[in-house]
């Protein structure tokens, strides 16, 4: 971006340069043109008619004898008149500062002597250097090149002042119309150059002799053609010198979009780490005392506000230089066109819609803020009952959790539903319909967890299950900790949580054991032994682990006794504790234990 600045500076300068140079040709050309030759005292007293050589007659019949007066001595003289080298003229006195000096009485007069002007025209001086140059031919360019030569003066203009009205016209006719034909119009005997409808310069056949050429029509037709090849190159030359300077602010242009992309990343991270170093207390929304909105709500929203405002505004930096570097080129202009049309053109409607209904907006806005802010109480007011803060009578404080979700979800739908007509006015409306569409999209996507939820509404308003007690799902016995809308949760022997959703119970069984959970355990004994004896035992060590023993004799062959053991548990230990008490007792007895059956049977 360094580098290009300065090639522009650069160029800048030396274009300056050059103008300021060409302006001072220029002045200096035309205070050299204005400047007027040098002339006697007697050319300065009337214009000097072209000269006349005199006649011998002429000059022997004029005898003048003026009075000597020194050049020196005359106040007013410019200066003294220096006569041809030959012949050499009487000296005559001057008449502009002097009165004329009559001649003498004595002189002889004769009648045929010439007047006064004519004897000026003898002693006439030649024309100047200087004279000649100011009458020189000019050149009438366009821009800084050259185009043509005028030789000649016309209509009282010199040639410069005629080169000088053909550059303005060129001008003028690049500016109006690079493109425009040049033609000739015979007007008289002058021929008009035209570059369009604006005349360059009027040709005579005394231009073109002084050109060398024979012919005016050849002379204007190649000065057409000079006309045509030097609009056709200026306009190649700004064709060109617009390209670079496209090009040079595309670049430009570039740099500068890339520079605000990075700074709007940096800026959002800064406010990202701002928000992130901010307490909790900082960012909290409280309305007397009341939280409306969590810490940790307000942080996610704002980090996800500062994304979606990142690359909004960096998307709109890439197209806004886009836009602008398209629009630079002519081959490109109509896509520009056609890209704002399609990005704008939605966006100009929409915000023409958002404008015909803010009104409507705003009080959307205030019943949208209102039932958020109702959401919200609801929450705050059902974990407080949660925590044992706000007893109710009529709702025990594990069922404050469900009832919250359930209100809080009944007071959106009915929002969305019955509120919308009545802010908006049109039971048809856009709110009414998404209302309608979410619930349809909730109701088709979690039908299995609104059927779990209805069979949960039921175990847990129902009184079905309660916390504290055991249960057997799939021959596991657990001890029931929570019960919410979805789930229940079971804590087994190795102190593991088994969650188990609502919707399974239609389809298993689930087996509520109460606080006390009878355990069991089977035990296989020798044929052989004593069965009074290993009764008594069996059933003495069922009373050390628990109440209400029950010992059931299952099965009996030539090898083993099957036996099964339970009894009334105060913990899911007591299956352990009673296997362990079982077979200390049995053999503490001398009861010899038997082969197990591969396949125990289950009552």
């Amino acid at each position: 971006m360094y580098s290009c600045v300065v090639a522009r500076l650069s160029g800048l300068r030396l274009a300056f340069g050059a103008a300021a140079l060409a302006i001072a040709l220029l002045c200096a050309h035309g205070a050299r043109a204005q400047t007027p030759p040098r002339a006697s005292q007697s050319s300065l007293a009337a214009p000097p008619p072209p000269p006349v050589a005199p006649s011998g007659s002429a000059l022997a019949a004029v005898t003048v004898a003026p009075a000597p007066v020194p050049a020196a001595s005359a106040p007013g003289a410019a200066g003294a008149i220096e006569p041809p080298a030959a012949p050499e003229p009487p000296p005559v006195a001057a008449a502009a500062t002097h009165a004329p000096v009559a001649p003498s009485a004595d002189a002889p007069v004769t009648s045929s002597a010439p007047p006064p002007s004519a004897l000026r025209a003898q002693i006439a001086p030649a024309p100047s250097a200087s004279a000649g140059a100011s009458a020189g031919p000019a050149v009438a360019r366009l821009g800084d090149a050259a185009v043509f030569t005028v030789f000649l003066e016309r209509g009282g203009k010199a040639p410069e002042a005629r080169a000088g009205e053909a550059s303005e016209a060129l001008k003028r006719a690049f500016n109006a119309d690079r493109t425009a034909p040049v033609t000739r119009r015979q007007e008289g005997d002058v021929i008009v150059v035209l570059a369009g409808q604006i005349p360059i310069i009027q040709l005579s056949q005394a231009d073109a002799t002084a050109a060398g050429e024979t012919s005016l029509d050849v002379y204007a037709a190649s000065i057409s053609g000079k006309i045509h090849e030097a609009l056709d190159a200026e306009s190649k030359r700004a064709v060109i010198a617009k390209s670079i300077f496209s090009v040079s602010l595309v670049v430009f242009f570039g740099l500068i979009a890339f520079y605000l992309i990075g700074k709007l990343g940096q800026f959002a991270e800064t406010a990202r780490e701002f928000l992130d170093n901010r307490p909790d207390r900082e960012l909290s929304i409280k309305v007397q005392k009341i939280e409306v909105v969590r810490p940790a709500t307000l942080r996610s929203s704002a980090v996800m506000a500062l994304s979606i405002g990142k690359w909004l505004g960096q998307a709109a930096i890439a197209y806004a230089w886009l836009v602008v570097a398209l629009s630079l080129f002519e081959a490109t202009r109509n896509y520009t066109q056609r890209l704002t049309g399609f990005v704008l053109g939605p966006l100009s409607q929409f915000m023409e819609r958002l404008a015909g209904a803010l009104p409507l907006l705003v009080v959307a806005a205030i019943a949208a803020l209102a039932v958020f802010v109702l959401v919200r109480f609801v929450g705050l007011f059902f974990v407080s009952v949660a925590r044992g803060e706000t007893p109710l009578p009529w709702l025990p404080a594990d069922l404050a959790a469900p009832t919250s979700a359930l209100l809080r979800s009944a007071i959106v739908v009915a929002a969305l539903v019955f509120a919308a007509p009545v802010v908006t006015g049109d039971p048809n409306g856009a709110l009414v319909r998404a209302g309608a569409i979410i619930l349809m999209a909730l109701g088709l996507a979690s039908t299995p967890l609104l059927a779990t939820s209805l069979v949960g509404v039921t175990v847990l308003f129902g009184r079905r299950l309660r916390l504290g007690e055991f249960a057997e799902v799939n021959g596991t016995v657990a001890r029931i900790s929570a019960i919410n809308l979805l789930e229940v949760r079971l804590i087994d022997a190795h102190r593991s949580e088994l969650r188990v959703p609502h919707l399974l119970c239609l389809f298993r069984p689930f087996r509520v054991l109460g606080t006390r959970p009878r355990l069991s355990i089977d035990v296989p004994v020798s044929s052989a032994s004593p069965q009074q004896k290993v009764r008594e035992v069996l059933s003495e060590a069922a009373k050390k682990c628990g109440h209400d023993p029950k010992l059931d004799l299952l099965r009996f062959d030539v090898d083993c006794a099957l036996y099964r053991l339970s009894a009334l548990c105060d913990s899911l230990e007591g299956r352990r504790i009673l296997s362990e008490t079982a077979f200390e007792d049995l053999s503490a007895a001398g009861i010899a234990l038997g082969r197990a059956p591969r396949r125990a049977v289950h009552e």
